[in-house]
């Protein structure tokens, strides 16, 4: 392996995906060639993320079923970001296919894949079963956890404490909070999860409404988006190494 492997984690509605979809922006505009690999097998999300499509013969199970060294041909390019090229489900419906997917080949997909990129993102699932996010997690040198303030993500946190504690992630994770949209008090959260959390998202309002568009939010240009893009990049510059939490 060549590439840095950032791994994106975290409980249902988390803002994992967001997240993925926006630090690989940011990363894609340091003259890095950045892959961002979806591990969600039913439903394309950066595909919508992107306001892209995804043909039968790229994709997610095309990269997994196949033994090609050229692995980077089943990644899409983003349109706007010759650096940014994504991994996801094809458009058109084929869970089918989930049971095809191992251990092995993900890891062989991610070994490949790595060769080819200078970082590749795991965009992590919640589910400790999903085998493209529990490789992920196994092989990333970085874990950002997403944190969305709720009695849910508190459950989620203390669910996966024993699979943290056997896969030796903890010392892995860099722990992000996003900020509670006013139905849970964050002060609450801190105190019961006791995690230190060095960066907080905001709270973007109009995020769904710009991802259903297919405009991402790091290169959105009003205030709250702005806002959200200078945290990703003091956040990109602790995974490339130049900057401190």
């Amino acid at each position: 392996m060549s590439s840095k492997i950032i791994a994106v984690w975290g409980g249902n509605n988390s803002g994992k995906s967001t997240f993925a979809t926006n630090l690989a922006c940011a990363l894609s505009t340091r003259d890095c060639l950045v892959g961002l690999i979806s591990s969600n097998l039913t439903y394309g999300e950066l595909q919508i993320f992107f306001g892209q499509n995804i043909p039968p013969e790229k994709g997610l199970f095309r990269a997994l079923s196949e033994d090609n060294p050229n692995i980077g041909e089943k990644f899409v390019e983003y349109g706007e970001s010759k650096n940014l090229f994504f991994l996801s489900v094809p458009t058109r419906y084929s869970s089918l296919l989930c049971d095809t997917v191992t251990l092995q080949s993900v890891e062989q997909m991610i070994n490949a894949a790595s060769v080819v990129f200078d970082i590749l993102i795991i965009d992590g699932a919640s589910e400790l079963t999903n085998p493209v996010s529990g490789v992920g997690l196994w092989m990333a040198e970085t874990i950002c956890t997403l944190h969305r303030p709720s009695v849910a993500a508190q459950m989620w946190h203390q669910s996966v404490s024993d699979f943290v504690r056997e896969l030796h992630i903890e010392e892995k994770q860099i722990h992000i909070l996003l900020a509670p949209d006013g139905e849970f008090d964050e002060k609450v959260y801190r105190s019961t999860t006791g995690l230190y959390f060095p960066f907080e998202l905001p709270y973007v309002k109009r995020a769904s409404e710009l991802q259903n568009a297919g405009t991402p939010l790091y290169f959105n240009r009003d205030r709250a988006c702005r806002y959200y893009g200078k945290l990703l990049e003091e956040i990109a510059d602790k995974i490339c190494g130049g900057g401190k939490p």
